[in-house]
């Protein structure tokens, strides 16, 4: 009985280390921190569509910076598709939101975009080259 004991209490102080570290873990505390860096170059700076409308609703913003090590990728991604260079298959118009699912995370805006392009060019259905590029930027 006693054994048992021991264990269980060493059981309960395992969880509530692991418990600490995963809230005071870098790596997190990081990543939040290029996350609200992007936001903040994107919010009021970036047109979030044609009409060069810079007030993005925040969630939108959140959903095109959500992971991206590289604060500055996500916002030139979008602004590289939005200003027409990019054609998805049926020209170079734009749904905003189809540009934040390119986008969104990305650590490198060229290479998303070429991926983008070159998945297009090989035949890629433009949804399915978009879920092949959020990959690729992995």
């Amino acid at each position: 009985m006693k054994t048992s004991n021991v264990i269980y209490r060493l059981i309960r102080v395992s969880i509530a280390i692991g418990s600490i570290a995963l809230l005071f873990n870098p790596l997190t505390v990081q990543a939040s921190d290029h996350e609200s860096e992007c936001f903040n170059s994107v919010q009021g700076k970036i047109p979030w569509n044609d009409d060069k409308n810079m007030n993005w609703e925040p969630k939108n913003v959140k959903q095109l910076c959500a992971g991206t090590t590289k604060p500055a990728e996500p916002g030139a991604c979008f602004l590289s598709v939005l200003d027409g260079r990019v054609n998805w298959g049926k020209g170079i118009t734009w749904d905003w939101q189809n540009i934040i699912n390119l986008c969104a995370g990305s650590n490198n805006a060229k290479n998303t975009v070429g991926c983008f392009e070159q998945a297009v060019g090989k035949g890629l259905d433009w949804r399915d080259a978009i879920l092949f590029c959020q990959r690729a930027d992995k």
